[in-house]
């Protein structure tokens, strides 16, 4: 079993990338790394699945983990020995403080995953501390509740882009994904337990909608997202903003459509299909509710008040 210390293959610079292939190991399986600024680094890795993959990981002591998973599934063995599986479109917050972790992907499986280490020390004193409390050194593993990013976030990270004005995007991404997993450490201390603060829960639910908007959203994947049962999760979100958890995702369909009508010259179906519509006469019937007009209609009323 080999040991393998992801930090000695980090690009020098920001802005630059670099792909690690393992030797003896197909082009199925490597990693493709980013070096954002000097404490934050973005890895999209790729684990074949002809074969089985066994090694082990150290990281710098002082390095914090966000692992999403995109596909397949990965076992990650903690120092305590408690094996933990990434999976299932999950996130998690990992802090092995500089111990080895053992990292299993099976043949059959393969694994995807995108990764975001920042450096500890960097953030403030604080949230080092919401950190030390929320992963000691017996339970380093900690499964993210709080919305993943979705498939836009995902697609414009891992879009291949360094310039200057996309690393300082990344930048702002990544650390809104931080920001997300500490919010959720701080107001749900105990692992698996509920968002105690409903205005962050509410904001947190109205993220995962606008991230999912072009996939179908069953109220089981909200409920969760949020740790609640839908009717709990109704009554808070329903105090708080008036409306339903399905009512706010279908305001926030239409907006965002609206948005593109007016905006763009993007055809209806393209729109529909973005926004969640089933098609584009689906979309042109919600305008037609919401404005006393079809989409086409709107979109030369506003074309002509420009």
């Amino acid at each position: 079993m080999s040991l393998i210390e992801p930090h000695q293959f980090m690009p020098f610079e920001a802005g630059e990338t670099t792909n690690v292939s393992l030797p003896g190991l197909s082009r199925h399986t490597h990693v493709d790394i980013l070096r954002i600024n000097a404490g934050l680094v973005l890895a999209h890795s790729h684990f074949g699945s002809m074969i089985r993959h066994e090694d082990d990981i150290r990281r710098p002591a002082d390095q914090l983990i966000l692992a999403f998973n995109l596909s397949g599934r990965m076992r990650l063995i903690d120092p305590c020995g408690q094996a933990h599986y990434i999976s299932n479109g999950q996130g998690w917050i990992i802090r092995s403080g500089g111990r080895k972790l053992q990292r299993i992907v099976e043949k059959g499986d393969g694994c995807s995953n995108l990764v975001i280490a920042l450096t500890v020390s960097r953030l403030p004193p604080e949230l080092v501390a919401v950190l030390d409390h929320a992963l000691p050194e017996n339970a380093p593993f900690r499964r993210l509740r709080l919305p993943v990013p979705g498939n836009t976030t995902l697609d414009t990270l891992r879009d291949g882009r360094t310039d200057p004005a996309a690393i300082l995007r990344k930048e702002g991404q990544c650390m809104a994904l931080v920001g997300h997993a500490l919010e959720e450490l701080t107001f749900a201390p105990d692992p698996g337990g509920p968002v105690h603060d409903h205005a962050l829960l509410v904001e947190r639910v109205i993220a995962f909608l606008g991230e999912h908007l072009a996939e179908t959203i069953a109220m089981s994947d909200i409920e969760r997202t949020a740790g609640l049962s839908h009717v709990t999760l109704n009554q808070i979100f329903r105090s708080l903003t008036g409306t339903t958890v399905f009512e706010r995702l279908r305001a926030l369909r239409l907006e965002v459509a609206e948005g593109l009508v007016r905006k763009t010259d993007r055809s209806f179906t393209d729109i529909a299909s973005e926004c969640g519509f089933s098609d584009a006469s689906h979309l042109s019937n919600a305008f037609r509710k919401r404005y006393g007009m079809t989409a086409s209609a709107w979109r030369r009323a506003q074309h002509q008040n420009s």
